[in-house]
């Protein structure tokens, strides 16, 4: 089976999940004997492939950040041309005959529309987020919505990464339930280092993704006499907020804002932090969760988000809940048992995300539509 892919990120160039999820999935399909072709914007960083099956090939040049939401006229305009050339330049470097074209979220629907109907190759879609996420569900921008339906009716097959998401797709986009199969992601264990006394935050600083309510509930847990540090790592278009939001609680000395992180200090990070928190306002998955558990530190996580469906030992909260919050992240730096016992059951079942079984359901997928 030769399945043409189009992503706008493989490590080293990560913007967030997706290339994460598109390095762990191709190269397990690579294993099973499946080619990926697998297209990309051309990047600063050397991106390249040691799997026979595997090829990656960069298309052109862009500045595209796939995140970006651009307030001003100008710079939206720019924004929409960039992601219609890029789209048109994979559609023209596409050659060959593919078994199934396979696209990656709204910045690649419009080639992947393009390619089935050039080649007659059946389009597979895979949604990571959607723009009611992205926009934490205040605003979003028909633009995008526009876009990602179009994408959604015209695909054969849609992968959910969620339950979660399976029912945004349904209920805001309009496909029939038969229409799509969700697969939960995976991840590939960091192992574990010397716990300090660290409460990690780890994502895009914007506002699908709760920061403001991680500094509320740590106000609350260093109120609460707890000695800890907390880390925002990640950077975002809420940054200045939250430094001064910091500032004006009086917690400015126990919150360290990161930047932008290397892999290696990401992965430091995950090991020697005691507490995760992940407080999205809208997460389709999140699969931060599962690295944290898979270094051996015990989660919290929204309970809009996809991962709380599929981990079972973890924390769940309200991601606006921010005493409750607080509550778990003190019974997690105070109880040593409960510390325990959740890092044992969350690494063992950390086992059961291999990227194996996303490659072999997602290769279920390919079958039904070729």
């Amino acid at each position: 089976m030769k399945v043409a892919m189009i992503g706008w990120e493989y490590p080293p160039f990560k913007a967030g999940g997706l290339a994460t999820h598109c390095y762990g999935l191709t190269r397990s399909l690579a294993d099973k004997d499946v080619h990926v072709d697998f297209y990309m914007p051309k990047t600063k960083h050397s991106t390249s492939s040691d799997k026979p099956n595997l090829v990656i090939k960069e298309v052109g040049e862009t500045d595209i950040f796939p995140y970006d939401r651009p307030d001003d006229k100008a710079l939206e305009g720019q924004f929409f041309e960039s992601v219609y050339r890029y789209n048109d330049l994979v559609v023209a470097k596409v050659k060959g005959k593919y078994d199934v074209v396979h696209c990656h979220d709204w910045l690649t629907m419009k080639a992947g529309i393009a390619i089935k109907e050039q080649t007659g190759a059946p389009l597979v879609l895979t949604i990571h987020s959607t723009e009611y996420d992205r926009s934490g569900w205040l605003h979003p921008n028909q633009w995008f919505i526009d876009i990602e339906k179009e994408g959604m009716q015209k695909a054969d097959k849609i992968i959910a990464v969620s339950h979660f998401t399976k029912r945004v797709i349904m209920e805001k986009y309009g496909i029939p339930s038969e229409k799509i199969q969700v697969v939960h992601n995976a991840v590939y264990p960091l192992g574990e280092g010397k716990k300090q006394d660290i409460v990690l935050f780890l994502g895009r600083l914007t506002i699908q993704k709760g920061p403001e309510f991680f500094l509320s509930a740590a106000k609350r847990v260093l109120d609460h006499g707890e000695e800890c540090r907390f880390v925002v790592a990640g950077a975002g278009d809420m940054l200045p907020r939250l430094i001064n939001q910091a500032v004006d609680m009086g917690i400015s000395d126990k919150v360290i804002f990161t930047g932008l992180l290397t892999e290696e200090e990401v992965k430091h990070l995950y090991q020697i932090s005691s507490v995760y928190v992940m407080p999205s306002v809208s997460e389709p998955f999140g699969i931060t969760a599962l690295e944290a558990a898979s270094a051996g530190t015990p989660t919290i996580v929204s309970k809009t988000a996809g991962v709380s469906e599929a981990l079972r030992h973890c924390l769940r909260v309200d991601f606006w809940d921010t005493d409750e919050m607080a509550n778990k992240i003190v019974s997690l730096l105070q109880y040593e048992p409960l510390h325990s016992t959740m890092t044992e059951c969350s690494k063992r079942e950390i086992e059961l995300f291999t990227w194996d079984r996303v490659a072999d359901k997602t290769i279920e997928v390919y079958t039904k539509v070729c």
